[in-house]
């Protein structure tokens, strides 16, 4: 490495080039005067007592002036890079209280290329899935993220799995979904998680390594909510229910409208009278949430078939509270009578 190499590595460390070229004057002179830096620098003299006095602070070189003409000797380098670390990890602490954890936003939009980076960001989502998940995927490939899907089924995570060219042979695993369909057909692979972060791409890039296509990850709420539109409306539609969960035992809480949309779902047809505890406000109207109670008595949903919605992405559950019924939608609703934020399901007491 040479001279000019390593002033300009010095300077990512924050010295100035002059700041530099001086520090490299006294490391190759051993112990030098500020004369000698001056002539090898071209620094006025002037200027280079400023220099040296900063080299000094920042722990670089060491200033005999109980000798005339002072004495300039530097630090052994390893104490001195050292010193210039120690400064910069105490400038990180300050930059770290200074930084709004807060109003950070993760990488909005990227793409994904390579079948393995793709099939790993998709593992890696799911794994990452709080509340919900809404996967299609070619069987080939499925083995890839059976795992996450498991686990995320035992965290208690809604999962809803169109298996695309299925071979109509093929044994499905039904602990990696609430509810399964496949369809021989090829269908995008589509991937959302929590309704905030979402995956698109062709069938190609996960089936073939060479291929030159590439999938893209969205972290926009509008644009993963597209996304499952599209899933919904588009292909789910075209396939055969294989599996869907038994109800699971009541009371359960939910955070995740659709799940509770699915397994009121379930318990109706199963007989059950379900008791709701709502947190709910007028459709698209701003202001606090209120909490009702009332008595789930239909649901409009394309979830789980047979279907009961009166448009594509319909998810409503009908409720009677005080001998009156009224629609509740997803914290998205726009022809819902009312937005849910949170949802609780039990079994109805009464005789």
């Amino acid at each position: 490495m040479n001279n000019d190499e390593i002033v300009n590595r010095l300077t990512s460390f924050g010295l100035s080039e002059k700041e530099a070229l001086a520090y490299v004057t006294i490391l190759r002179n051993g112990t030098t005067r500020i004369s000698v830096v001056s002539d090898e620098t071209g620094i006025s003299t002037s200027y280079a007592y400023d220099i040296v006095e900063k080299l000094a602070e920042r722990n670089l070189i060491e200033i005999d002036d109980h000798v005339n003409p002072a004495q300039l000797r530097a630090i052994p380098p390893s104490e001195g890079i050292g010193n210039l670390v120690s400064e910069l990890h105490t400038i990180e602490t300050r930059l770290e209280d200074l930084f709004d954890t807060e109003s950070y936003e993760q990488e909005s939009f990227s793409i994904i290329k390579s079948r393995r980076t793709i099939l790993a960001r998709l593992s890696d989502l799911i794994a990452a899935a709080e509340t919900e998940i809404i996967l299609s995927l070619p069987l080939s490939v499925l083995s890839q993220v059976e795992d996450s899907l498991r686990a995320a089924q035992e965290r208690g995570v809604f999962c809803m799995l169109l298996v695309t060219q299925y071979d109509d042979r093929s044994t499905i695993d039904e602990s990696v979904a609430n509810v399964v369909q496949t369809w021989t057909a090829p269908a995008p692979v589509i991937l959302t998680v929590d309704r905030s972060d979402g995956i698109v791409t062709s069938a190609e890039p996960v089936l073939n390594s060479n291929s030159n296509e590439y999938a893209i990850y969205h972290a926009e709420d509008h644009i993963v909510s597209a996304l499952f539109d599209s899933f919904i409306a588009n292909y789910w539609i075209m396939g055969t229910q294989k599996h869907v969960a038994k109800a699971p035992l009541l009371p359960q809480s939910y955070t995740s409208f659709r799940h509770a949309v699915f397994d009121a779902t379930l318990h109706l047809r199963d007989g059950t009278v379900i008791e709701s505890k709502l947190d709910i406000r007028q459709t698209q109207a701003p202001g606090p949430y209120e909490t009702i109670e009332g008595t789930i008595v239909d649901v409009k949903q394309s979830l789980v078939r047979p279907f009961s919605n009166e448009f594509p992405t319909q998810e409503s559950l009908v409720v009677e509270h005080n001998d009156q019924k009224f629609t509740v939608g997803g914290a998205k609703a726009f022809i819902e009578d009312f937005q849910a934020k949170d949802v609780t399901l039990e079994r109805s007491r009464s005789p």
